[in-house]
């Protein structure tokens, strides 16, 4: 699936809020989990029995994993970045491919420690006699295939999210959004420490948050897009086109609107 990415200034009077906290890259997060890999390196490399070195190794392994897949959804995010569908009508913001696939990535990483006990305890190899230790993999096994599990139920929903003629449907894992344009009641972005579209429907309806990762896109700007369709019944015709041109036309119409 071919994603266009687009960073356009569309003219906006609400005030930005940063896709990233405090507007910079949050490296030190994916440091502190390399630091936690520290500790296993050590009883592997330290410890003679070939069953405890086995085990930490695969949770050095699974560590290591996390932190570069915390590393690839942070390169994800960026500043007024539209990731869209160029081949289906209408704008359809999709998630960048690496925040579909890290979910299924970490479930297999924390899968290893407990395939590393299963062969210590088939094959009785020397390690620790601790319950904690020998049954600790197992629970991360246990997480790492509900993580997988639940990830693969999600792909049934449409990702990111899709503006037609007649409404918005999509974001995955942040609620579900289903909605004729007549019913979205609010359109804005939260006041939390990174930006989340938010949509509220008319009514008693429901309520939906998304980050940029469940977009693929800056909610700021995607804020701004479908709050123009929503205000300006007679531009939806214009969905009928493919996503760049018509978000080209949307950025004109409100720079002439400016102007």
């Amino acid at each position: 699936m071919a994603i266009s990415t687009m960073s356009p200034r569309l003219p906006s009077t609400d005030p930005r809020i940063p896709v990233l906290p405090n507007g910079r890259r949050p490296t030190w997060l994916v440091v502190v989990v390399v630091l936690f890999a520290v500790l296993p390196v050590l009883m592997a490399v330290a410890d003679e029995r070939i069953g405890l070195r086995l085990v930490m190794g695969a949770l050095t392994v699974t560590i290591l994993g996390a932190a570069a897949c915390l590393h690839v959804l942070f390169g994800t995010i960026q500043e007024r970045l539209l990731r869209i569908d160029p081949s289906a009508s209408g704008i359809w913001f999709r998630p960048a491919p690496a925040a579909t696939a890290v979910p299924f990535v970490l479930g297999g990483l924390l899968l290893l420690p407990a395939v590393a006990q299963i062969v210590v305890d088939a094959g009785d190899l020397p390690t620790i006699p601790s319950f904690l230790l020998t049954r600790a993999p197992y629970a991360l096994g246990l997480l790492g295939l509900g993580v997988i599990v639940m990830s693969a139920v999600r792909l049934r929903e449409p990702a990111g999210l899709h503006l037609t003629t007649e409404g918005l449907t999509g974001i995955r894992g942040r609620g579900r959004v289903d909605w004729r344009w007549d019913e979205v009641a609010e359109v804005g972005i939260g006041t939390g420490p990174v930006a989340k579209l938010h949509l509220i429907a008319d009514g008693a309806g429901p309520r939906v948050e998304a980050p940029m990762l469940a977009l693929g896109s800056d909610p700021n700007q995607v804020a701004t897009v479908v709050r123009y369709f929503r205000d300006v019944p007679s531009a939806r015709a214009d969905l009928h086109g493919l996503g760049p041109v018509v978000l080209r036309g949307v950025d004109d119409a409100l720079r002439a609107r400016e102007g």
